[in-house]
C-alpha cells in the first residue's frame, strides 16, 4: 500500500469512528479533518465531498463487519445459519451505532448514483453466499429445513431483522409501549422465529437428545 493510500484509508477510519461517535448529518468535513489531524484541503483531495466519503466509510464498515463477525466457517449446516442470523443480535447490543449509521446512510440523498455504491452493492453479496453456503449443506444433513424460495427467504429475513435494529437504534421511544418494551429481546424474538422456521428435523433430534440440561 502506497503513503497517500495509507493516509486515505486512515482518513476513512477516522470517519467511520466520527460518524458512530455522533451522526452521519451532525459530523462535517472539519471534524472528520480534525479527527485525522489533517487539513481539510486533505480530505478533498481524497475526496469529492461528504457522499463520497460517507461511501467510503460505508464500504469500510461493511468490511469490518464482515471479517468480525461472519467468519464462521468452522460451523455446519444449522449452526452455521444460527450463528449468522444471532450476529445481528449481537451487534445490536454491543455497537447499536452501527445501526444508526446504516440507517442514516439509508436516508442520504443521491448516493445510488455513484460509484461507490457498486462496490457497497456488491459487497453486500458476500453475506448472502455465506447463508446460502450454511443453507445448502444444512439441507443436505437435515439439520436445516428447506424453504420455497431460499433467496427470496434471505432477502425478507435480513431485511426484516435490518429494519427492526434500524428502527430500534436510530428511533426514540414516543408512546408508552416504546418504553416498556425490551429492545434486544425484541430482536431475539425476531431472530428466533428466522431460526425456527429454519430449524430442521436432524437438529431437532439432536436437541431432544441432549434433554432439558
Amino acid at each position: 500500500m502506497s503513503i497517500r493510500d495509507a493516509k486515505k484509508e486512515y482518513v476513512v477510519e477516522m470517519a467511520a469512528k466520527a460518524f458512530l461517535e455522533s451522526s452521519v448529518e451532525a459530523v462535517t468535513i472539519r471534524d472528520i479533518a480534525q479527527k485525522a489531524e489533517v487539513g481539510e484541503a486533505t480530505v478533498y483531495r481524497y475526496f469529492s465531498g461528504k457522499k463520497e466519503l460517507l461511501l467510503a466509510t460505508a464500504n469500510y464498515l461493511q468490511n469490518v463487519v464482515y471479517d468480525r463477525y461472519f467468519k464462521m466457517d468452522h460451523f455446519t449446516g444449522y449452526e452455521r445459519i444460527r450463528s449468522f442470523f444471532r450476529v445481528y443480535l449481537h451487534i445490536f447490543e454491543v455497537e447499536p451505532s452501527y445501526y444508526r449509521f446504516i440507517h442514516s446512510f439509508d436516508m442520504y440523498g443521491d448516493l445510488e448514483s455513484r460509484a461507490g455504491m457498486t462496490v457497497f452493492s456488491d459487497g453486500l453479496d458476500r453475506f448472502y453466499h455465506k447463508f446460502r453456503e450454511a443453507y445448502d449443506e444444512g439441507v443436505r444433513s437435515g439439520t436445516v429445513s428447506p424453504v420455497d424460495d431460499p433467496e427470496l427467504f434471505y432477502y425478507a429475513s435480513t431485511h426484516a431483522v435490518l429494519e427492526l435494529c434500524k428502527k430500534l437504534a436510530a428511533g426514540k421511544p414516543i408512546v408508552r409501549q416504546d418504553h416498556e418494551r425490551n429492545p434486544v429481546r425484541e430482536v431475539e424474538t425476531l431472530v428466533n422465529l428466522i431460526l425456527d422456521r429454519l430449524k430442521g428435523p436432524a437438529y431437532r433430534e439432536k436437541e431432544k437428545s441432549k434433554g432439558p440440561f
